[in-house]
């Protein structure tokens, strides 16, 4: 009994944390883990947040109150929600470091023609 109940204080205190990283990432748009010379976030960063937040506030819901029936069906239908938002979030992340590396090589492609072209003098 006294394990369990160590397990739950736990749990609520690392979702509790991850709900305050959420709100964070949600409100201003930065991963406090990145740098703070980032400039312009992503607004992708802000799903990630609501994420966190329905997660880990749906589970601190669970543990601290103990629902069943219907109510912890809505509480497992919001973390599958947020699960759903952290797919997207890697789908779109993956999606743009792959639009910035083709870009990348686009331009490098574009210097190597410049370079190797002949100039035209009048």
């Amino acid at each position: 009994m006294i394990a369990l109940t160590i397990v739950q204080l736990v749990a609520v205190a690392l979702a509790g944390l991850a709900l305050l990283i959420g709100v964070w990432m949600l409100v201003i748009a930065r991963r406090p883990w990145r740098a703070k010379d980032e400039e312009a976030p992503p607004p992708r960063i802000r799903l990630l947040g609501l994420s966190y937040i329905l997660v880990f506030g749906s589970a601190m819901v669970q543990v601290v109150l103990q629902v069943r029936g219907d109510a912890a069906l809505g509480l497992g239908a919001l973390m599958v929600m947020g699960g759903a938002i952290v797919v997207a979030y890697v789908w779109l992340d993956l999606r743009a470091k792959r639009r910035a590396t083709l870009s990348d090589a686009a331009v490098d492609r574009l210097r190597k023609v410049r370079s190797e072209a002949p100039s035209v003098q009048s």
